[in-house]
């Protein structure tokens, strides 16, 4: 008869280990019998994808010398996981240098955000911060400067929901459209915070105070470690509130600050991406809505609302005759908002 498998207690514990980075000789021993419990391996590397962590499970599973206690099968779709990331960052920071170049030749200061900063500082270069794109920040009066300079160098924005957005890009959320070129894709942040975290007693501005670090030769600009910590909280809860907590985030906070305390509800254990249950749904509308300046907010929600036909089109995949068939549904946001 099999030994019973791992419970819910234990299962927490071990991914909490298995994002820890750097690696700690102390954790190696309830590592070991942690990973000694598991019977369901098929199920446990695909929670640990789910996560985004599955580079830093394969490094730490390696670095504690317990790859054996691992099913050969599984250990070596984790590793060929650590792999895979460290070809993907380093392809993405093949592509950043591109776009590096052209802000920096126009005179456009920008500072990395969350991947690619943490990546190439705390995370040491070593692929175990699993990323998809990159993310930058740039002062709100060269935002909107900074995307159309990419634009006209190749890089094609995503479809615009609405010509009503048009005149109000900086004021939606906190990055303009995100920008692709190639299979590349790269957001321009325009602030850190939906309130900014700015008053009149204590402004400050995240870009100027930003540190200055080299990455393959290239100057770059990351936050500084209190606004770094600020910003990667401030993201990890706005994520839990429309439905997302991957340990990956956590696992960005926990490295800046090991003392800090961080809530993840027992659920969002066993299923870190839930944005499609109609209570995410609904609250992560409303901080959007919120996020924006009361006088632009009926513009917003119009917009939003009632998308153009080719988003909508896109969005239903499907013909201009039915996706005009769905504008009626639409209506429902009202309702959330009320």
């Amino acid at each position: 008869m099999p030994d019973k498998e791992i419970s819910f207690d234990h299962l927490k514990e071990l991914l909490l280990l298995l994002c820890r980075y750097p690696y700690e000789k102390t954790n190696k021993e309830a590592l070991s019998k942690l990973l000694g419990e598991v019977q369901d391996w098929n199920r446990m590397v695909e929670l640990i994808n789910a996560h985004g962590i599955i580079a830093l499970a394969a490094y730490n599973i390696r670095e504690a010398g317990l790859e054996k206690t691992v099913p050969e099968d599984a250990m070596a779709i984790l590793d060929n996981g650590r792999m895979q990331s460290i070809v993907r960052n380093t392809w993405l920071t093949e592509r950043w240098k591109e776009v590096n170049v052209i802000l920096t030749n126009a005179g456009i200061k920008y500072v990395l955000l969350k991947g690619m900063a943490l990546e190439h500082t705390l995370y040491g270069s070593k692929g175990l911060r699993q990323m998809n794109d990159n993310d930058i920040l740039v002062e709100r009066e060269n935002a909107i400067k900074a995307w159309h300079l990419l634009q006209k160098e190749g890089f094609a924005p995503s479809l615009q929901k609405s010509s009503l957005h048009t005149k109000i890009l900086c004021d939606i959320g906190k990055h303009l459209p995100c920008l692709f070129k190639n299979g590349y894709a790269i957001e321009i942040h325009h602030k850190l915070y939906d309130k900014n975290h700015i008053n009149e007693k204590n402004p400050f501005n995240p870009v100027e105070e930003a540190n200055e670090i080299t990455i393959g030769g290239y100057k770059a600009w990351i936050l500084s470690e209190k606004h770094q910590l600020a910003h990667l909280t401030d993201h990890f809860k706005k994520h839990a509130i429309g439905g997302e907590m991957p340990l990956r985030l956590y696992a960005d906070i926990a490295l800046l600050d090991k003392t800090i305390k961080i809530e993840i509800p027992d659920d969002f254990i066993l299923n870190p991406q839930q944005i499609n249950k109609t209570k995410y749904l609904k609250a992560g509308y409303k901080t959007a809505v919120n996020s924006v300046p009361l006088k632009y907010r009926l513009r917003f929600v119009t917009g939003d609302i009632f998308p153009s036909i080719e988003w909508m089109k896109k969005r239903y995949n499907c013909n201009s005759i039915k996706a005009g068939l769905h504008y009626p549904l639409r209506v429902g946001k009202v309702l959330w908002l009320i």
